[in-house]
């Protein structure tokens, strides 16, 4: 047991939940443009500094851009996670149809000169269902993107398996601000269980590598640790490897997800899942469009642009990436439209009736509650006191 456990003091990581809370608006909202929305609009954007944030529902809908912007990078992984989508169904297919591939070069920089000609910000280089590291070039692609001078982060996920064959220090120094790193941190049976490969101590070994090579870099990068765990958690929170995390990273950039598992359309089943979890519910009443039809323009292998980041799903393709000039003509896709105009109206494609993912798209305005937007500002005073550099995670 964690000297903290035995003390009686443990701070403890996020959970992630499956409920999410509901803002629900009915119909296609009208714009808003009063005096006071004009000067909440203005308050919200000056807070967040960012120009172009919604602040109303009719914001999000008419925006001239998405919230974030990503590629693929490879649809291989070096893990078999026994509660996802990859390599599930029949010939391994059921979850990805497509054949293994990498990122088409010409895409990726097409894409890095939409972004940035259009503001740039954090982009996000990571597969839906694959692993980043697979891909020999990754740090290399990063670098590109980085090249670009409105682009100003990278994020990715990654299960950290491969992190040793390119060393903390090359990966840290690579351009990248953002990593999220899938584990499991509760001994080798579980982990093996849950990731289906026996690359538990190598795992371990990689993380806090990472960890203290950033600490030692003066944090440069913005890890966060997404947990895949049994219950009860007591037993984790009482562990001294969850004791040496925490000294290593703050507790808020630890989060174990909790009963807020996808099905991937039957693929998955309970014993599949971490012990004691559930699968989120799919939710009955889908009247307001999901927030993934507003929120990311995600571009697949070879330039597809799909309209969610969740799954492969070929009901949701649109047109072609590299057919566009800007990053706005991208996000104004003809077949990313009628995806959205066809939801509103109440058609729905066949995969998102049964998506347990589905979040309407009003809960991209949760940012701009009151309360939140004043606890935004005052984090900005403290970052601004202390000297903070974290920055910002886009997916």
């Amino acid at each position: 047991m964690s000297l903290m456990a035995r003390i009686g003091f443990a701070p403890r990581a996020r959970t992630t939940p499956a409920r999410y809370v509901q803002t629900r608006a009915v119909g296609r909202p009208a714009p808003r443009n009063s005096p006071l929305d004009r000067l909440w609009r203005w308050i919200v954007r000056a807070v967040y500094q960012r120009p172009a944030m919604s602040a109303f529902a009719h914001d999000i809908i008419s925006a001239p851009l998405p919230v974030a912007v990503g590629t693929e990078i490879i649809n291989i992984c070096n893990a078999d996670c026994s509660f996802c989508g990859y390599g599930k169904g029949e010939d391994g297919k059921g979850g990805d149809p497509r054949v293994k591939q990498k990122l088409n070069p010409e895409v990726f920089t097409h894409a890095l000169k939409l972004f940035d000609a259009a503001g740039g910000g954090v982009f996000t280089l990571s597969p839906i269902l694959g692993e980043v590291s697979v891909h020999p070039r990754w740090l290399d692609m990063v670098r590109e993107a980085r090249s670009f001078p409105n682009i100003k982060g990278v994020s990715c996920f990654t299960n950290g398996i491969l992190l040793d064959r390119f060393g903390s220090d090359n990966i840290l120094k690579s351009g990248l601000t953002n990593i999220s790193f899938s584990t499991s941190l509760t001994g080798r049976e579980a982990y093996n269980r849950l990731y289906g490969v026996d690359k538990y101590d190598t795992v371990v070994n990689n993380l806090f590598d990472l960890l203290e090579t950033n600490k030692r870099l003066g944090r440069p990068v913005h890890i966060t640790v997404l947990l895949r765990i049994d219950k009860p958690f007591a037993k984790f929170f009482a562990s001294d490897i969850y004791e040496r995390l925490c000294s290593l990273m703050n507790t808020r950039d630890i989060e174990i997800l909790d009963d807020a598992w996808d099905g991937y359309k039957g693929l998955i089943k309970q014993e599949a899942l971490p012990i004691g979890h559930k699968f989120k519910d799919n939710y009955p009443d889908k009247s307001v469009p999901c927030y993934a039809m507003f929120r990311k323009l995600e571009i697949m292998l070879d330039g597809t642009i799909q309209a969610c980041a969740c799954r492969i799903e070929p009901e949701l393709w649109g047109g072609n990436i590299l057919d566009h000039k800007t990053l706005h003509e991208a996000w104004r896709d003809p077949g990313l439209e009628r995806l959205r105009n066809d939801w509103f109206e109440g058609k729905l494609q066949d995969c998102c009736k049964t998506c347990e993912h589905y979040i309407p798209y009003t809960n991209l305005l949760r940012p701009t509650e009151p309360k939140r937007v004043a606890r935004h500002a005052l984090g900005r005073v403290k970052r601004a006191v202390l000297g903070s550099t974290r920055q910002p995670i886009q997916f």
